[in-house]
């Protein structure tokens, strides 16, 4: 038994210790990969400026679903902070209830949109095939539940343009994510956003939790990267060259504390790539608090309040089984039933 577990360490250790990474690896041709190289790395440092930094995040949770509808609670916030401070929030939600449709002798998704007439989305915009290619899974028929994050990134992307309107020159708006554009209808929304900051000078940016990029030997992007033994913190740019229409953005990976074990993927509008220097200095002056270091407080706050509880949750599904009354029972027989995976999960 110990010569598999000396073939399993010699295994593990030959492909996390030994791999040449050259590049990120792009499948998509607008996308030009740069070859590593250590002169791409960037002391991050101290700022005295103090622009505005308004952080943008959203949830959503669905509370009833059957095979033809949906509907789920939309959450959308957004904090703006001064001085690492924050000066101002908001915090809004609605409804968004998703049903199929028969159109051109095809399912087809329609969302209408309960409880707020501002920052929605255009309703023509939700119309979507169920067999689009940007909600759906493998080769199957998207889910109705999918509908629920187009709304949400569309919505959130709404709230920032209006966001950009009561900032001021140089002041930035950081997304939760990247600023590639993935569903149906979202460049509009985008496009809409960077004419507003455009006009009024704002900066557009957008910080990835996570990145699924990958470099050519198959390798995670911070692995690669740490290889350098760069110190402090730093960002990393010149990684590719985008020439999608759909993601107009200069990309980046930064390091945003000395004592940070993390690397986030980092855009910029590539109209305002000259700031990103500036952008990232004060976006590190957000990044000391102990709750996660190296990571913008501000986009801690705007998960922890932009989020949907599970309590929550079950608190609405409550409140509308009490409002629906006696015909609950019937609806109940609509919704969709428990997932197999989700009983056998609390079997035992």
């Amino acid at each position: 038994m110990q010569d598999v577990f000396n073939k399993i360490i010699e295994i593990v250790k030959k492909n996390a210790f030994e791999i040449d990474d050259n590049c990120v690896k792009f499948s998509d041709s607008n996308y030009k990969s740069i070859k590593f190289d250590k002169k791409n790395f960037h002391q991050i440092k101290t700022s005295d400026k103090n622009q505005k930094i308004a952080f943008v995040d959203g949830g959503s949770t669905e509370i009833l679903k059957s095979s033809n509808f949906s509907l789920s609670l939309i959450r959308i916030y957004y904090s703006i902070y001064e001085n690492n401070k924050r000066a101002k929030s908001s915090k809004k939600d609605f409804y968004a209830f998703t049903y199929a449709k028969d159109k051109d002798n095809e399912i087809f998704y329609e969302t209408e949109l309960i409880g707020m007439d501002t920052l929605v989305p255009n309703k023509d915009d939700l119309l979507i095939s169920s067999f689009d290619q940007t909600i759906k899974q493998g080769i199957v028929r998207a889910s109705i539940s999918n509908v629920a994050n187009l709304v949400r990134r569309f919505s959130e992307l709404k709230m920032a343009a209006e966001i950009a309107e009561s900032l001021g020159e140089n002041d930035i708006i950081v997304l939760d994510g990247s600023l590639q554009c993935t569903f149906t209808n979202e460049r509009k929304y985008m496009d809409n956003l960077y004419a507003k900051a455009m006009e009024k000078k704002v900066i557009v940016c957008g910080l990835c939790k996570t990145t699924t990029l990958m470099t050519d030997k198959g390798n995670s992007i911070s692995n690669a990267l740490n290889k350098f033994d760069i110190a402090g913190r730093w960002f990393y740019n010149n990684i590719v060259e985008i020439n999608s229409p759909e993601h107009k953005a200069e990309m980046a990976f930064v390091k945003l504390h000395e004592l940070s074990k993390y690397i986030f993927r980092f855009e910029i509008y590539k109209e305002q790539k000259e700031k990103l220097n500036e952008v990232v200095s004060l976006l590190a002056n957000n990044c000391k608090d102990s709750v996660f270091v190296g990571y913008p407080y501000g986009l801690i706050d705007a998960d922890r309040s932009g989020r949907v509880s599970n309590n929550e949750k079950d608190m609405m599904k409550t409140f509308f089984s009490v409002k629906f009354g006696e015909d609950w029972e019937k609806i109940k027989e609509n919704l969709t039933s428990s997932d197999a995976h989700e009983i056998l999960d609390n079997i035992g």
